[in-house]
């Protein structure tokens, strides 16, 4: 026996407020594991190291003790990195130190800036796209992690 009818499935309209729900939800998850990878990376504990290694050990040494290869050939001598805390009373002088290591600070001793400024190797693109927002993100992260780094050699 022929049936006329057709069997139909009941069409599936989406309203404009459950396409606008499903785009927050997307945004929201994009946004979401843009931030987790993003912490991911300030926290990686060994961004520390790796900067201290390109930035930091030709003069500091191994373990920060003012006594890398390149020491003996600079005028001033390097600092001994595992006494920052002591010389601030026991605690390690977080902003300052990020001041130093991006420029904003001048460091008496180090008379005419003879430790480089290394902000501005931060801040230059890693990407020939890399965006000024994304360069500084960048660059915030690598300090951020050469400083927590530092923090972990202080010797009492």
């Amino acid at each position: 026996m022929a049936s006329n009818s057709v069997d139909r499935q009941p069409s599936k309209v989406v309203d404009h407020r459950t396409l606008y729900r499903r785009l927050l939800i997307f945004l929201a998850a994009l946004t979401l594991g843009t931030a987790i990878s993003s912490d991911a990376m300030a926290d990686d504990e060994h961004l520390g190291i790796i900067e201290y290694e390109v930035a930091c050990l030709s003069c500091h040494g191994v373990e920060g003790r003012g006594d890398g290869p390149m020491a003996k050939s600079l005028r001033t001598a390097p600092a001994d990195l595992t006494k920052i805390s002591k010389a601030n009373n026991a605690k390690f002088p977080v902003r300052r130190i990020t001041e130093i290591i991006d420029g904003r600070a001048i460091v008496a001793a180090h008379g005419e800036r003879a430790m480089p400024v290394w902000g501005h190797r931060y801040r230059q693109a890693a990407e020939p796209d890399e965006r000024s927002g994304e360069i500084e993100l960048r660059a915030r992260r690598q300090i951020n992690a050469l400083v927590r780094y530092l923090e972990t050699m202080q010797q009492p």
